[in-house]
């Protein structure tokens, strides 16, 4: 099996098209930091009198108008109450003189900002290893070179298992790059831009296993893509797959949001942010109508590593069984 193994990583590396989406992997990465680059600018000293100017405008009309306005927010609020006969806020002691840092636009710390620029790059990453598993599985069978490896190693679950493996470790070095890459960039700009300040030990604690749960998401995306390649047996079905599950999984959650914790985008992005959230619309009808809402719901890391794994598991599998059962060419 190692021998096996050893063979389909020299044959992986060898095509062009992985290389080539290995490369394009590292230039999104670039592309990621670009992005870090310009949101970590400061205020140009144009935008900065432009703001001070409507900051000024602003603060002239609450000391002339402000608590009028005010006051007559609470005497609405008071209407509507009783008009109803409940409880009505119109947040209006939310209503305030305006202060100037509203208007200054300011540049996020690395704290806040690197998490949402390594998420950002396993969204490219996540494609990019899928599309070298896909490639380099269903390539060998779409133009028939699998009939002739199978002459020589008629034993196909060892075949499929080096093969799929094979993807699963080709791509490690170039997400750890990626990683790494993305990292380094972002601390460089932030460092540049002064704002590294809140960077501690915890901070880079968190970064590291975040790195970690990307680095195992292109491990499982490189399976699934060399599973799906055995399945279609083209590169083009695979991504076409791919496309038409991630614009059907969008218009799911938009259309049913109770569907966000049984859809794979949303489980990807729990299992690279250790969790996260979604919204569902919640409505109550009283006697003065219908009113919805929507509430904030938590999907956990261990939903979703455990979603993810499991249908994992379920394409790896799929692929043996079809392989073993149907013809190579």
């Amino acid at each position: 099996m190692m021998r096996l193994l050893r063979v389909e990583l020299r044959r992986l590396f060898s095509r062009r098209l992985v290389v080539l989406t290995m490369l394009g992997a590292l230039a999104a990465s670039l592309l990621v930091l670009w992005a870090a680059w310009e949101s970590s600018q400061p205020m140009s000293d144009e935008d900065l009198a432009l703001a001070e100017e409507m900051y000024q405008q602003d603060l002239a009309y609450w000391e002339e108008h402000g608590e009028e306005d005010k006051a007559q927010c609470l005497e609405d609020e008071a209407a509507e109450a009783d008009r109803l006969g409940e409880e009505v806020n119109y947040s209006c002691e939310d209503m305030t003189a305006p202060e100037r840092e509203w208007y200054v636009v300011t540049a996020p710390p690395l704290e806040e900002s690197l998490p949402s620029w390594l998420s950002a790059a396993s969204t490219f990453l996540l494609f990019a290893v899928g599309l070298v598993g896909a490639t380099f599985t269903a390539a060998e069978i779409s133009t028939g070179a699998m009939g002739t490896w199978l002459s020589f190693e008629p034993r196909r679950l060892r075949v499929y298992a080096s093969k799929v493996v094979a993807a699963a470790l080709g791509v490690i070095p170039a997400a750890v790059l990626a990683v790494a890459l993305v990292t380094g960039g972002s601390w460089l700009i932030a460092d540049h831009f002064d704002l590294t300040a809140g960077m501690g030990a915890a901070q880079w604690t968190d970064t590291g296993w975040m790195a970690l749960r990307i680095l195992g998401l292109a491990v499982t995306g490189a399976l699934v893509g060399a599973a799906l390649g055995f399945l279609l047996r083209h590169t083009a079905a695979v991504l076409g797959l791919v496309v038409v599950g991630f614009i059907a999984s969008q218009m799911v959650q938009g259309l049913v949001p109770r569907t966000a914790p049984w859809l794979p985008t949303t489980n990807v992005s729990g299992w690279v942010q250790h969790g996260t959230t979604y919204y569902v619309e919640e409505c109550t009808t009283d006697a003065s109508g219908t009113m919805c809402d929507y509430t904030e719901r938590a999907l956990s890391f261990g939903h979703s590593v455990a979603y993810l794994l499991v249908l994992t598991a379920v394409v790896v599998a799929l692929g043996a069984v079809v392989f073993r059962r149907r013809d190579a060419v």
